[in-house]
């Protein structure tokens, strides 16, 4: 079944690039499209919204550069990690884990 959020990407846009998927935590099985600037975090505002009490109001946020894609933590309380690592700004590729609170997301590149 798809998410909400992968629905309407895929018909405004039917060649994503890349996306997320939650693996764990409250939208387990759910996974949303990775845009060239991507903020996740507790506040609606956000693309990506993980309803974690220990996800930040703004808790990082993704940025494609030509063709990779990095990972910037805003300063969140609790930190961003990828692959088991507490990072401030990391490459991410296909297949890598990202834990943002109690929520883990895995990347994948189509």
């Amino acid at each position: 079944m798809l998410s909400p959020e992968k629905t309407r990407y895929l018909l405004e846009s039917p060649e994503p690039v890349a996306w997320l998927v939650v693996v764990r935590g409250p939208k387990q099985g759910y996974d949303f499209p990775v845009e060239a600037v991507t903020n996740i975090g507790r506040d609606p505002q956000n693309h990506i919204v993980l309803e974690d009490e220990w996800v930040s109001a703004s808790h990082a946020t993704i940025r494609r550069e030509g063709n990779a894609y990095f990972l910037f933590d805003l300063a969140s309380r609790n930190g961003t990690y990828l692959n088991g690592q507490r990072i401030q700004k990391a490459l991410i590729l296909d297949g890598d884990e990202i834990v943002i609170g109690r929520t883990t997301l895995r990347f994948k590149r189509t």
